[in-house]
Formats: structure tokens, C-alpha cells, sequence
């Protein structure tokens, strides 16, 4: 006998063979189709509040709060480059990290004058294109957060001359804020003042020799800023560079290295 098969054998193995084929190929697409589905859920947008466009499904992961010296008038310079800084902050965000903006309040220090806190949804290039209508996320995020943001800048840049710059007091209230909590793992605080401390009743950095010993020396209390970024912008006045610059040595540098925060920065000095 042969050992060759016959026609219908071999047309009967060819078939079986087409068929595991066909199973290995829808098998396949199924996986390929799942994939698919799961990346969707994954990238679609998350559920968030309709207030601060924080999302409601995990807790926020990084927010940047920018103190901006409402206690003296910006001029056009300055107001320059506090948006400058605010451009700069805005770009450093991922979706849903939050931003806010407040001014400081010489008759109220404890109680900065909140501008913007809003969570970024993600503009136009944060989509997936393959999942996510880039187009739309680009509107939702000008009306939602850019315009908002549009507005907070030109609010923030009205500051007005007081008899008062109780700046460090401020900064313990944004410290306090319960937004910006220590349960945030990445908190960063952005100062943007001309550092001149200046209160007419106390401790003010206009005196000869002023420094963070006297402060502490007349009662001023210290604030926790354990694990929060610091970034400290500082706004020009005529004729007062070297003050500036001592305040910034003497005093802003060690108050800041009390109140344990961590990668302090100095912008240059415009």
C-alpha cells in the first residue's frame, strides 16, 4: 500500500488547518478588539466636579498655589512678569494637577483674596486622537480653565499701595489652606512680591540690620512647608535693590529654610 494520503485526506487535513487558522485569527481580534476597549476606558476623561473641574474618582496628585503681593501697587513691569510666571506655572501642569491664584491683603493677611483654583482638564495636545475629540478638549479647556485663567491674570495684577505688606503672614495662610493640604503629594507655592516685609506696628525689613533673628526675636511665628517647592519671584522697586537684596539673604532665605521647605529657588533679580 501507499504511504501517500488520498486527495480527500488531503483535502480534509487542508481544512482542519484552515480552521485552527481561522480560530488562532479570531482569537486574535478578539484580544486585539479588548485592547482596544480597555485603552478607551483607560484614556477616556475621568469624572470630574463641575465647580473646580477636580476629579472626582482620585485625589488630586500636585497643586500649585501663586501668592501674588497685593499690598503695593504692580506697575506695568511687574505686571509683565508676574504673567510671565503665571505662563510658566500653567505649562508645568499636568491634566487635572490644580492651580490657584490669590493676592495678598495688607488689612487681612490671614485671609488671602482667592483669584482662580481651578484643576486643568487638559487642552487640545493632552487628547489622544484616537480615543479623545482633540478639537473639543481644546474648547472645553479655553471655556472651562483658559478664559478663567485669562481673567485671574488680568485680577491679580490690580494691587494696591498699603501702609502694610504683612507678607510672611500670608505665606502661613496658603500654608494652611485646607486645598492645599499636606495630602497632596506634590505641592509646589510660587511667591511673587517684592520681599519687603513691612508691618508699622512690628517687625518691618526697612530697619538697618533687619534680618529673619529679629523677626523670630519679635514674636513672629514661623510656618510648615514641610515638602512644598518654593519658587520666590521678585518684583523690583526704585531704589531699593540693596534692601531687596538683603531681605531676600537675611531674611526670606533662612525664614523659608525654618519653615522646612524644600527646593527653594530665587528667580534672578529683574
Amino acid at each position: 500500500m501507499s504511504g501517500r494520503r488520498s486527495p480527500f485526506a488531503r483535502r480534509r487535513a487542508g481544512a482542519k488547518i484552515k480552521d485552527r487558522l481561522g480560530l488562532v485569527l479570531i482569537g486574535l481580534a478578539l484580544v486585539a478588539l479588548a485592547a482596544m476597549a480597555a485603552a478607551g476606558l483607560a484614556l477616556r476623561a475621568p469624572p470630574t466636579d463641575a465647580e473646580t473641574l477636580c476629579r472626582t474618582d482620585a485625589p488630586i496628585a500636585a497643586h500649585t498655589y501663586i501668592l501674588v503681593d497685593g499690598t503695593d501697587r504692580l506697575e506695568t513691569r511687574h505686571r509683565r512678569r508676574l504673567r510671565a510666571v503665571i505662563d510658566e506655572e500653567r505649562a508645568r501642569l499636568r491634566p487635572y494637577d490644580r492651580l490657584t491664584i490669590a493676592s495678598m491683603r495688607a488689612d487681612r493677611p490671614e485671609e488671602p483674596r482667592l483669584i482662580f483654583s481651578l484643576c486643568n482638564p487638559g487642552d487640545g495636545r493632552d487628547a489622544n486622537p484616537l480615543f479623545q475629540n482633540t478639537k473639543r478638549a481644546q474648547a472645553r479647556w479655553d471655556e472651562a480653565f483658559g478664559g478663567a485663567l485669562e481673567k485671574a491674570v488680568r485680577r491679580a495684577g490690580g494691587g494696591r499701595a498699603g501702609r502694610a505688606s504683612p507678607i510672611a503672614a500670608s505665606v502661613r495662610a496658603a500654608a494652611a489652606d485646607p486645598d492645599f493640604s499636606p495630602a497632596i503629594a506634590a505641592r509646589r507655592l510660587v511667591i511673587v512680591s517684592d520681599l519687603l516685609e513691612h508691618d508699622p506696628e512690628g517687625f518691618t525689613l526697612y530697619a538697618e540690620g533687619a534680618a529673619f533673628a529679629g523677626y523670630r526675636a519679635a514674636g513672629g511665628r514661623s510656618v510648615d512647608l514641610s515638602g512644598v517647592a518654593v519658587r520666590v519671584t521678585r518684583l523690583d522697586r526704585p531704589g531699593q535693590a540693596a534692601r531687596q537684596d538683603a531681605a531676600e539673604r537675611d531674611f526670606w532665605a533662612p525664614f523659608l529654610e525654618d519653615a522646612d521647605a524644600r527646593a527653594v529657588t530665587f528667580d534672578p533679580a529683574p
